[in-house]
């Protein structure tokens, strides 16, 4: 988010997780799970920027420090936007923030398929699946950040009622929903393994080859790039639009 509001050049430190733009892996890094404090502290940093459901434990820690601790926690694509906003305004790039924000709510608006009406989409969405895990398979549910990405994207989540956030599926219960499309970041499910097991096999998204690969960086971190992932799903669906 901060490299998206022009905001590079302030950044002090991130962590070993924080991997884009490459700018970012230039940085000094401040751990990975688990945050160095003394490191964080000889930064000196004016803001310390921390997710609330991820860092929960950390956060506390920090701001009995005294630490300077701005939390965000965004859970689908509206606040990832609100998030730009309130960010920008808090580090003066809210010019920037607006024009972000704005300039993702077109991209997002330019995703309706050609030829449907909203109200026919959500009335006739493909039925798909995202798969986050495997051995055991664990999926994308409702209420998962993910969830929100597919809803954009204009496809229904079969898992989408589920009451976990990330529930576990049996191999059963996959053949059983048989989902017209599956959705699996990249290193969750190798394709040879797909390709081979006689079980993959009997499901009509692997029979139709309606399986999208996709980054797991665009898929599940909340900034800009969202945007991406939402176009990426709806252009395999639905195909792209004509310019």
């Amino acid at each position: 988010m901060l490299y998206a509001l022009d905001l590079g050049d302030r950044v002090v430190g991130v962590t070993t997780n924080c991997n884009y733009p490459p700018e970012a892996k230039k940085k000094e890094k401040i751990g990975g799970f688990f945050l160095n404090l003394e490191k964080i502290v000889s930064l000196k940093p004016d803001l310390v920027i921390m997710i609330e459901d991820a860092q929960k434990r950390d956060i506390a820690r920090f701001k009995k420090f005294g630490l300077p601790v701005y939390t965000i926690n965004p859970r689908n694509v509206a606040d990832v936007m609100a998030e730009l906003v309130k960010l920008g305004k808090l580090t003066g790039q809210e010019s920037q923030a607006q024009a972000l924000v704005e300039k993702m709510k077109s991209r997002l608006a330019a995703v309706q398929p050609k030829g449907f009406s909203l109200e026919l989409i959500l009335r006739k969405r493909p039925k798909a699946l995202t798969i986050v895990g495997n051995n055991p398979l664990i999926v994308v549910g409702g209420g998962a950040f993910i969830d929100d990405i597919m809803k954009q994207a204009g496809v229904e989540n079969i898992a989408g009622g589920s009451r976990a956030v990330y529930p576990q599926f049996s191999f059963e219960t996959l053949l059983k929903e048989d989902p017209e499309y599956l959705i699996i970041p990249k290193g969750v499910v190798r394709e040879a393994e797909i390709s081979r097991d006689q079980r993959w096999q009997k499901l009509s998204a692997v029979k139709e080859k309606k399986i999208l690969i996709i980054d797991a960086d665009i898929l599940s971190r909340p900034g800009p790039r969202v945007v991406d992932a939402v176009e990426e799903i709806a252009h395999f669906i639905y195909g792209k639009k004509d310019q």
